[in-house]
């Protein structure tokens, strides 16, 4: 395959067009300045997709990356079809470059055993020869301007032309054999050369064992490793002009240098950002089997252990395609976090307070901005952990319950029926004035879970569903949330719909950390109010990281009111159209409340705390093994009772949502209740 790409350079000269050309017998990719360049075999480069992996960016319809070696390198098709086109042709040949490789006996005269052909031996030579141009470049851009610096710079120019003198030798040889064989007869071909010569030769391939196929030597080995150490140091771009001195004689210009390339040896974990967790006492009449949540036992471990088993997360690779939805792929033990998918949903009320607080608002714009406020500073207590890990997948029928106390209120004066109300609510054992949330797994394929808060002395609620669709990306995962939730105002008759962002674990080759991604909006029919939120991948030539800017705006204005732009998981500002900035929240202080539930013991058997609990043990004692095997208990247990389901024609039914059009509700939501009181 051949075609034009964009490839990244450097930050000096950015994205740059080039003619790629893919070797599929080889694996080698080459690339030329023009397609005019390539027919005059005028190469600018070249290097081997042995052990590649191809990687896409789930934002961006037609970027893609090849990791190879530790370093990984930017491409940019002209479009969505192009990219699958390379995509899928690196893909093929990165495949067959993984088969095993049968391994031949060099081949003696007059015998039927064949080695790698002459044309292959002649490939690998140019491939050995452009790794060490760019590696002599490499040092002689870190030489100083010294004699001993000139001095090594004659040696690599004399023995870099010598080199390219020999390789040029070796083709021109290699052609005259090749004319010579075409003119001869179709019998034995007669061996021309002196005797002498031809005990040389065969007494050299007794002596001598042969190179082992497509493997650099081991200089070259030291040499990139030696670059790479230099590159990690903090030379995030090494921008040096090339010298002549290293021109190749297959091209008319400098060898294209790769140094926006990712080269890392062993990155730092990353910091954990956490804002402070506040407890609220329990209150007199508070049932006895319910308890706090432990502040440590929120942390997720961030020590890991994928670099510990990088060789299982490259097999897994090995096994999937770029693209490839992961729902039916069954990923290691060690990468899961130490609770359920639906108690992560309910951590987006870990501040309950803010919540509760948007219905106090007299004036709808007020309230378009509580919800806003509320809306991001919700997803960075949804993540424990610095290290991206993957929540367990819900079985069907799971269910999670938890409820928040509000900090510095007395319990709210409540009547019989606002106890009724609680009583027939998602958490019975709760306060009239706390926000209750349920979240239940109703269905399997897909994988939907609903969930439904409300906090009665506000007559305010939450529903919504969604389910998950997860993408193998090469470099990273990516997980798509979709579906909607719903906000009711009962005293205000508003109803305020959203989406969720995309969640992606990037670097997961290394230490894994997780970004969103993807353009959500607010609105709200009766208001005209809405918010247009964009939350922001840090792109892989320079920006930040978690970056989300937010527009409000009414139907009845041209351009926006107000401006939310910052960190979600950090510090947000928010700017109004005279230009005048203010903190608009700070999750790092902004305490998050400690959620309180039934003890594990006083749990139904279909809670996720308890259907987990074996797997959970298992995790924080740091006992895979063990925790695999529960996983698979779990879910051997959920198999068995599905295909007696199947056996029997017994249909599933849902114990506390229903499906209404396709969207899954509560069956017994707050306004319902209050109907009837």
């Amino acid at each position: 395959m051949e075609g034009p790409l964009s490839k990244w350079t450097n930050y000096v000269n950015g994205w740059q067009y080039r003619w790629f050309v893919l070797d599929n017998n080889s694996g080698l990719i080459s690339y030329y300045t023009s397609k005019d360049k390539m027919k005059k075999g005028s190469r600018r480069g070249c290097f081997s997709l042995k052990g590649a992996i191809i990687g896409i960016d789930d934002q961006d319809d037609s970027t893609f990356t090849i990791r190879v070696q530790d370093r990984t390198f930017h491409f940019q098709a002209q479009d969505k079809e192009e990219r699958e086109r390379w995509v899928e042709a690196l893909e093929l040949c990165v495949k067959k470059l993984h088969q095993p490789i049968r391994r031949m006996e060099l081949s003696l005269p007059g015998g039927d055993r064949q080695g790698p052909s002459l044309e292959q031996r002649m490939k690998e030579m140019e491939v050995y020869y452009h790794i060490l141009e760019e590696q002599v470049q490499t040092v002689m851009a870190m030489a100083n301007a010294t004699d001993e610096a000139q001095q090594l710079r004659l040696t690599a120019k004399t023995l870099l032309e010598s080199l390219r003198q020999c390789i040029d030798m070796v083709k021109k040889t290699a052609e005259n054999v090749d004319n010579t064989s075409s003119q001869g007869s179709e019998g034995e071909e007669e061996d021309v050369r002196p005797k002498r010569e031809v005990k040389q030769q065969e007494d050299r391939k007794e002596a001598d064992p042969p190179m082992p196929q497509a493997q650099a030597p081991l200089f070259l080995v030291t040499a990139q490793v030696e670059g790479a150490g230099h590159k990690a140091k903090g030379d995030d771009v090494i921008t040096g002009q090339s010298d002549e001195l290293f021109h190749s004689g297959s091209s008319d210009e400098s060898s294209d240098e790769f140094f926006d390339a990712d080269t890392v040896l062993e990155p730092p974990p990353p910091t954990v950002l956490t804002s402070p967790s506040v407890s609220v006492p329990a209150a007199e009449g508070d049932p006895d089997d319910v308890e706090e949540d432990d502040e440590l036992q929120e942390q997720d471990d961030a020590s890991g252990g994928v670099a510990a088993n990088k060789s299982v997360i490259m097999h897994m690779l090995s096994q999937v395609r770029v693209g490839v939805d992961l729902t039916k792929i069954v990923l290691p033990t060690f990468i899961l976090e130490k609770r359920s998918l639906l108690e992560m949903y309910a951590e987006f009320f870990a501040h309950p307070d803010v919540f509760a607080s948007i219905a106090d608002k007299s004036d709808p714009r007020d309230r378009m901005i509580a919800i806003i406020r509320y809306y991001l500073s919700a997803f960075h207590s949804a993540r424990k952990g610095a290290i991206a890990k993957k929540p367990y997948n819900p079985i069907l029928g799971e269910v999670f319950r938890c409820y928040w106390d509000l900090p510095n209120q007395e319990a709210a004066p409540c009547e019989e029926s606002g106890k009724k109300l609680v009583e027939q609510g998602p958490v019975p054992y709760a306060r009239y004035n706390s926000v209750t949330f349920l979240a239940e797994q109703v269905s399997h394929h897909p994988p939907v879970s609903g969930f439904y808060a409300e906090c009665p002395s506000k007559r305010m609620y939450v529903n919504g569903s969604f389910w998950t669709k997860s993408k193998f990306l090469g470099l990273s995962l990516g997980v798509n949330f979709i579906g909607s939730v719903k906000l009711h105002l009962l005293d205000y008759d508003e109803v305020y719909e959203a989406n969720l962002p995309s969640a992606y674990a990037r670097s997961i080759l290394t230490v894994p950390w997780m970004e969103m991604g993807g353009k959500c909006v607010i609105s709200c029919a009766k208001t005209g109010y809405s918010a247009d939120i964009d939350f922001q991948c840090k792109p892989f030539y320079g920006g930040k990281k978690h970056q989300v800017v937010a527009l409000l705006n009414h139907v009845s204005e041209k351009k926006p009111f107000m401006k939310v732009e910052g960190e979600w998981n950090g510090v947000m500002y928010m700017e109004h159209p005279n230009g005048d900035k203010e903190v608009f929240v700070d999750t790092l202080t902004l305490p998050t409340i400690r959620k309180k539930k039934k003890k594990l013991d006083a749990q139904e058997s279909e809670e996720s705390q308890v259907i987990w609990r074996d797997v959970t043990s298992a995790l924080r004692n740091r006992d895979i093994q063990a925790a695999t095997a529960a996983k698979h208990a779990v879910e051997n247990q959920q198999r068995a009772e599905a295909r007696k389901r199947q056996e029997t024609g017994e249909e599933w039914k849902q114990r506390y949502f229903e499906l209404e059009g396709e969207e899954w509700m509560f069956k017994t939501p707050l306004n319902a209740r209050l109907a009837q009181v």
